[in-house]
């Protein structure tokens, strides 16, 4: 008989699946955060615009570094935690496994499992959006500096500029992509023979990675959009209240009615091509790299 394996025994294989993803993904990560951040500016201009403009301010190899640091923690520590975390939600919350469970228990399990990603990356995607757009060098590629300075001229809240827009982020694209990963991993079976059974992974999660960004991406264009605008006034402190919680939604929805107002709906798919690329990407990768380190380690 098997020995059972214990709960963190999943841990090491995520880990070492999540981390490749965020490497093998920053560059399509970054072009995608420029394009979205320029939704709420009329003068975004072109892909290439936007490209020679970050060439010019940090270089090319700004395209591999810049802000890489919070990039890796971020990007790492999220998908660890939702493919960590959304197993054990399931079980808990419909008392079976995942993999007995329907697209809509699935659905919502995940995006249970996605609330503490949202909140405690936060600070990480704060300081990540910072440097990119760090056109004046003025933290010199460094995380710490941004929190730092954000600490001491907005105060713990302002470490929470967007917050709304990030939990959306997150809980929609992780509900999203679990809820039809196994629909489209099926479907690849369709074309894929059963002997390339990684190369139906990657399909598979291809696809539910771009299914997962089309909703996903008004609230990320908005909540980009939402950070720059706020983050380029002058700072101001504010303590933690009802009412600031309550501003953060309301500011995030004015930003949404401000681009449609100017671009139209369209507008809120600000990079979505890049975006789905990222994410159907990272979804194909983490389909593919995560079985495949779990059979390294052992791990059923």
């Amino acid at each position: 008989m098997a020995q059972k394996q214990s709960v963190f025994a999943p841990l090491p294989p995520i880990t070492c699946g999540a981390l490749s993803t965020a490497t093998m993904m920053y560059p399509v990560d970054l072009v995608r955060a420029l394009k979205m951040s320029a939704a709420s500016s009329g003068q975004a201009g072109s892909t290439m615009d936007l490209l020679r403009a970050f060439h010019a301010t940090h270089g090319m190899k700004g395209f591999a570094t810049q802000g890489v640091v919070p990039e890796m923690l971020r990007a790492t520590y999220m998908r660890v935690l939702k493919f960590f975390l959304f197993p054990i939600t399931h079980k808990a919350m419909f008392g079976k496994p995942e993999t007995q469970g329907t697209g809509i228990t699935k659905a919502i399990a995940a995006g249970v499992a996605s609330l503490p990603e949202g909140f405690t990356i936060q600070p990480i995607e704060v300081a990540k959006i910072a440097l990119q757009l760090d056109k004046e060098k003025k933290y010199n590629n460094n995380a710490s500096a941004v929190i730092k300075d954000i600490m001491k001229t907005r105060g713990w809240t302002g470490l929470f500029i967007g917050y709304f827009g990030i939990q959306y982020r997150q809980t929609s694209w992780t509900a999203a992509y679990f809820a039809s990963l196994k629909f489209w991993s099926d479907q690849s079976k369709t074309f894929i023979p059963a002997d390339y059974k990684m190369c139906q992974n990657l399909a598979g999660g291809f696809a539910a990675g771009m299914f997962g960004a089309v909703f996903n991406t008004p609230g990320d264009v908005i909540r980009s959009s939402q950070q720059k605008m706020i983050m380029a006034e002058a700072p101001v402190k504010h303590p933690f209240s009802v009412g600031l919680c309550v501003s953060g939604v309301t500011s995030f929805m004015d930003m949404g009615k401000t681009i449609v107002a100017q671009k139209g709906v369209k507008g809120l798919y600000s990079g979505f091509g890049f975006k789905a690329l990222h994410l159907g990407g990272s979804g194909a990768l983490l389909a593919m790299l995560i079985p495949m380190f779990k059979n390294l380690f052992g791990v059923n």
